[in-house]
Protein backbone atom coordinates (compact mmCIF):
# COMPACT_ATOMS: atom_id res chain seq x y z
CA UNK A 1 0.00 0.00 0.00
CA UNK A 2 1.31 3.44 -0.97
CA UNK A 3 1.91 5.60 2.10
CA UNK A 4 0.61 9.00 1.00
CA UNK A 5 1.15 12.26 2.86
CA UNK A 6 -2.47 12.32 4.06
CA UNK A 7 -2.27 8.73 5.30
CA UNK A 8 0.94 9.47 7.19
CA UNK A 9 -0.70 12.49 8.80
CA UNK A 10 -3.73 10.42 9.84
CA UNK A 11 -1.57 7.61 11.20
CA UNK A 12 0.62 10.07 13.09
CA UNK A 13 -2.39 11.71 14.73
CA UNK A 14 -3.92 8.32 15.63
CA UNK A 15 -0.66 7.15 17.20
CA UNK A 16 -0.54 10.23 19.42
CA UNK A 17 -4.21 9.89 20.32
CA UNK A 18 -3.66 6.42 21.73
CA UNK A 19 -6.65 4.92 23.54
CA UNK A 20 -8.36 8.19 24.40
CA UNK A 21 -12.13 8.08 23.99
CA UNK A 22 -13.17 10.33 21.09
CA UNK A 23 -16.72 10.27 19.71
CA UNK A 24 -17.97 11.83 16.48
CA UNK A 25 -21.04 13.89 17.41
CA UNK A 26 -21.92 15.58 14.13
CA UNK A 27 -20.64 16.05 10.58
CA UNK A 28 -21.65 17.82 7.38
CA UNK A 29 -20.29 18.52 3.90
CA UNK A 30 -21.45 22.15 3.80
CA UNK A 31 -21.24 24.48 0.82
CA UNK A 32 -17.87 26.06 1.58
CA UNK A 33 -16.43 24.01 4.43
CA UNK A 34 -16.94 20.52 5.76
CA UNK A 35 -16.99 20.02 9.50
CA UNK A 36 -16.72 17.18 12.02
CA UNK A 37 -17.59 17.73 15.68
CA UNK A 38 -16.07 15.43 18.29
CA UNK A 39 -16.69 14.89 21.99
CA UNK A 40 -13.80 14.18 24.35
CA UNK A 41 -13.07 14.19 28.08
CA UNK A 42 -11.85 17.78 27.58
CA UNK A 43 -14.97 18.96 25.79
CA UNK A 44 -16.08 19.39 22.18
CA UNK A 45 -13.74 20.21 19.31
CA UNK A 46 -14.58 21.14 15.74
CA UNK A 47 -12.44 20.42 12.72
CA UNK A 48 -13.10 22.05 9.36
CA UNK A 49 -11.78 21.47 5.85
CA UNK A 50 -12.40 22.95 2.43
CA UNK A 51 -15.28 21.31 0.53
CA UNK A 52 -13.84 20.50 -2.94
CA UNK A 53 -16.76 21.64 -5.09
CA UNK A 54 -14.62 21.32 -8.23
CA UNK A 55 -14.23 17.58 -7.64
CA UNK A 56 -17.78 16.60 -6.73
CA UNK A 57 -19.20 13.40 -8.17
CA UNK A 58 -22.11 11.08 -7.52
CA UNK A 59 -20.29 9.24 -4.78
CA UNK A 60 -21.09 7.58 -1.50
CA UNK A 61 -23.89 8.82 0.70
CA UNK A 62 -24.21 8.46 4.43
CA UNK A 63 -20.57 7.81 5.30
CA UNK A 64 -20.15 8.41 9.03
CA UNK A 65 -16.51 9.24 9.82
CA UNK A 66 -14.94 7.10 12.55
CA UNK A 67 -11.71 7.93 14.35
CA UNK A 68 -10.29 4.43 14.01
CA UNK A 69 -10.81 4.60 10.23
CA UNK A 70 -8.91 7.85 9.71
CA UNK A 71 -6.20 6.48 7.34
CA UNK A 72 -8.87 4.96 5.10
CA UNK A 73 -11.06 8.08 5.17
CA UNK A 74 -8.31 10.47 4.06
CA UNK A 75 -7.37 8.18 1.15
CA UNK A 76 -10.91 7.37 0.02
CA UNK A 77 -11.59 7.76 -3.72
CA UNK A 78 -14.59 9.99 -3.02
CA UNK A 79 -13.50 13.58 -2.40
CA UNK A 80 -16.32 14.30 0.06
CA UNK A 81 -15.32 11.31 2.19
CA UNK A 82 -11.68 12.46 2.12
CA UNK A 83 -12.78 15.91 3.26
CA UNK A 84 -14.67 14.44 6.20
CA UNK A 85 -11.48 12.54 7.05
CA UNK A 86 -9.33 15.68 6.98
CA UNK A 87 -11.90 17.59 9.06
CA UNK A 88 -11.83 14.74 11.61
CA UNK A 89 -8.02 14.80 11.65
CA UNK A 90 -8.21 18.53 12.38
CA UNK A 91 -10.76 18.06 15.17
CA UNK A 92 -8.66 15.36 16.86
CA UNK A 93 -5.57 17.54 16.39
CA UNK A 94 -7.23 20.42 18.24
CA UNK A 95 -7.93 18.02 21.10
CA UNK A 96 -4.28 16.95 21.07
CA UNK A 97 -3.14 20.58 21.19
CA UNK A 98 -5.16 21.07 24.38
CA UNK A 99 -4.32 17.67 25.91
CA UNK A 100 -0.59 18.10 25.33
CA UNK A 101 -0.54 21.77 26.28
CA UNK A 102 1.07 22.62 22.95
CA UNK A 103 1.79 26.34 22.81
CA UNK A 104 0.85 27.74 19.42
CA UNK A 105 1.92 31.25 18.54
CA UNK A 106 -0.82 33.53 17.34
CA UNK A 107 0.60 34.92 14.15
CA UNK A 108 0.15 36.34 10.72
CA UNK A 109 1.15 34.04 7.85
CA UNK A 110 2.00 36.96 5.60
CA UNK A 111 4.54 38.30 8.09
CA UNK A 112 6.03 34.83 8.53
CA UNK A 113 6.41 34.27 4.80
CA UNK A 114 8.12 37.63 4.38
CA UNK A 115 10.81 36.43 6.82
CA UNK A 116 11.88 33.84 4.26
CA UNK A 117 11.69 36.09 1.21
CA UNK A 118 15.35 36.93 0.72
CA UNK A 119 15.96 38.58 -2.68
CA UNK A 120 16.60 37.33 -5.20
CA UNK A 121 14.19 34.49 -4.61
CA UNK A 122 11.46 32.64 -6.43
CA UNK A 123 8.19 31.77 -4.70
CA UNK A 124 5.26 29.64 -5.78
CA UNK A 125 1.80 29.69 -4.22
CA UNK A 126 -0.29 26.57 -4.75
CA UNK A 127 -3.85 27.82 -4.46
CA UNK A 128 -5.32 31.30 -4.28
CA UNK A 129 -3.57 33.30 -1.55
CA UNK A 130 -3.40 36.46 -3.62
CA UNK A 131 -2.97 39.04 -0.78
CA UNK A 132 0.05 37.18 0.57
CA UNK A 133 1.48 36.59 -2.90
CA UNK A 134 1.16 40.28 -3.72
CA UNK A 135 3.08 41.19 -0.57
CA UNK A 136 6.10 39.31 -1.94
CA UNK A 137 6.15 40.96 -5.34
CA UNK A 138 9.11 43.29 -5.57
CA UNK A 139 11.15 41.00 -3.33
CA UNK A 140 10.68 37.71 -5.20
CA UNK A 141 9.63 36.36 -8.54
CA UNK A 142 6.14 35.12 -7.69
CA UNK A 143 4.07 32.41 -9.37
CA UNK A 144 0.59 31.22 -8.46
CA UNK A 145 -0.95 27.91 -9.48
CA UNK A 146 -4.69 27.32 -9.28
CA UNK A 147 -6.88 24.34 -10.24
CA UNK A 148 -10.18 26.20 -10.46
CA UNK A 149 -10.50 28.34 -13.57
CA UNK A 150 -12.98 30.68 -11.85
CA UNK A 151 -10.33 31.55 -9.24
CA UNK A 152 -7.34 31.57 -11.57
CA UNK A 153 -7.30 35.19 -12.77
CA UNK A 154 -3.59 35.79 -13.58
CA UNK A 155 -2.48 32.49 -12.01
CA UNK A 156 -1.18 29.54 -13.98
CA UNK A 157 -3.12 26.26 -14.22
CA UNK A 158 -1.83 23.59 -11.87
CA UNK A 159 -0.71 21.40 -14.80
CA UNK A 160 2.22 23.81 -15.12
CA UNK A 161 3.56 22.77 -11.70
CA UNK A 162 6.47 20.68 -13.08
CA UNK A 163 7.71 23.75 -14.97
CA UNK A 164 7.56 26.08 -11.97
CA UNK A 165 7.98 24.29 -8.64
CA UNK A 166 11.53 22.93 -9.17
CA UNK A 167 12.86 26.48 -9.60
CA UNK A 168 11.33 27.84 -6.39
CA UNK A 169 13.06 28.68 -3.11
CA UNK A 170 9.75 29.16 -1.31
CA UNK A 171 6.73 26.90 -1.73
CA UNK A 172 3.41 27.89 -0.14
CA UNK A 173 0.77 25.16 -0.37
CA UNK A 174 -2.86 25.52 0.71
CA UNK A 175 -4.37 22.72 2.76
CA UNK A 176 -6.77 21.89 -0.08
CA UNK A 177 -3.82 20.10 -1.72
CA UNK A 178 -4.16 17.45 0.99
CA UNK A 179 -7.82 17.01 0.12
CA UNK A 180 -7.41 16.82 -3.65
CA UNK A 181 -4.45 14.41 -3.43
CA UNK A 182 -1.93 16.69 -5.16
CA UNK A 183 0.36 17.37 -2.21
CA UNK A 184 2.50 14.27 -2.73
CA UNK A 185 3.43 15.28 -6.28
CA UNK A 186 4.06 18.86 -5.18
CA UNK A 187 6.48 17.78 -2.46
CA UNK A 188 8.32 15.45 -4.84
CA UNK A 189 8.87 18.30 -7.32
CA UNK A 190 10.30 20.81 -4.82
CA UNK A 191 13.99 21.62 -5.01
CA UNK A 192 16.43 20.66 -2.26
CA UNK A 193 16.46 23.27 0.47
CA UNK A 194 13.19 24.93 -0.55
CA UNK A 195 11.18 26.30 2.39
CA UNK A 196 7.80 24.56 2.44
CA UNK A 197 4.81 26.26 4.01
CA UNK A 198 1.38 24.66 4.49
CA UNK A 199 -1.46 27.12 4.99
CA UNK A 200 -5.17 27.54 5.47
CA UNK A 201 -7.89 26.07 7.72
CA UNK A 202 -7.63 22.64 6.08
CA UNK A 203 -4.00 22.42 7.26
CA UNK A 204 -4.87 22.23 10.97
CA UNK A 205 -3.42 18.77 11.62
CA UNK A 206 -1.28 18.51 14.74
CA UNK A 207 1.74 20.71 13.83
CA UNK A 208 4.51 18.40 15.14
CA UNK A 209 3.17 15.66 12.84
CA UNK A 210 3.30 17.98 9.83
CA UNK A 211 6.80 19.18 10.74
CA UNK A 212 7.91 15.57 10.99
CA UNK A 213 6.79 15.06 7.39
CA UNK A 214 8.97 17.89 6.08
CA UNK A 215 6.69 20.92 6.41
CA UNK A 216 8.79 23.85 7.64
CA UNK A 217 6.01 26.29 8.50
CA UNK A 218 2.32 25.73 9.23
CA UNK A 219 -0.10 28.65 9.14
CA UNK A 220 -3.60 27.54 10.09
CA UNK A 221 -6.41 28.11 12.57
CA UNK A 222 -8.43 26.49 15.33
CA UNK A 223 -12.16 26.94 15.86
CA UNK A 224 -13.08 28.82 19.04
CA UNK A 225 -16.86 28.30 19.34
CA UNK A 226 -17.82 24.98 17.70
CA UNK A 227 -21.61 25.20 17.94
CA UNK A 228 -21.80 28.75 16.61
CA UNK A 229 -19.43 27.94 13.75
CA UNK A 230 -21.55 24.91 12.83
CA UNK A 231 -24.66 27.06 12.45
CA UNK A 232 -22.78 29.53 10.24
CA UNK A 233 -21.27 26.77 8.07
CA UNK A 234 -24.73 25.29 7.52
CA UNK A 235 -25.80 28.69 6.19
CA UNK A 236 -22.90 28.76 3.71
CA UNK A 237 -20.34 30.74 5.68
CA UNK A 238 -16.75 30.77 4.47
CA UNK A 239 -13.38 31.41 6.07
CA UNK A 240 -13.51 35.20 5.81
CA UNK A 241 -16.81 35.45 7.66
CA UNK A 242 -15.57 33.19 10.46
CA UNK A 243 -12.40 35.27 10.69
CA UNK A 244 -14.31 38.57 10.81
CA UNK A 245 -16.52 37.20 13.59
CA UNK A 246 -13.42 36.37 15.65
CA UNK A 247 -14.25 32.66 15.67
CA UNK A 248 -10.81 31.43 14.63
CA UNK A 249 -7.49 31.35 16.47
CA UNK A 250 -4.93 31.87 13.70
CA UNK A 251 -1.48 30.50 14.44
CA UNK A 252 1.92 29.94 12.89
CA UNK A 253 4.09 26.96 13.82
CA UNK A 254 7.73 26.75 12.70
CA UNK A 255 9.84 23.60 12.57
CA UNK A 256 12.74 23.74 15.04
CA UNK A 257 15.43 23.68 12.35
CA UNK A 258 14.01 26.90 10.92
CA UNK A 259 12.98 28.62 14.11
Amino acid sequence: MVSTFSRQVAEGVLKLLGNDDVRVLDQCNCLNYTYVLIGTRLGEFLGIAYTPVEDLRAGEVGVIPRVEELPELVTNLDSLVRTLGIALVNAVSHYLVVREGLRLTQGDLKREILRYAKPPCTACFIGSITPVAEALRGQCTVYQLERRSDLRHDSYPDVDAPLIIPRCDLLVITGSAIINNTIDQLLIMRRDGAITILSGPSAAAYPPVLHGLGIDVVGSSLVKEPRLVIELLKLGAGYRLLDRRGLLFKYVSVRDSHG
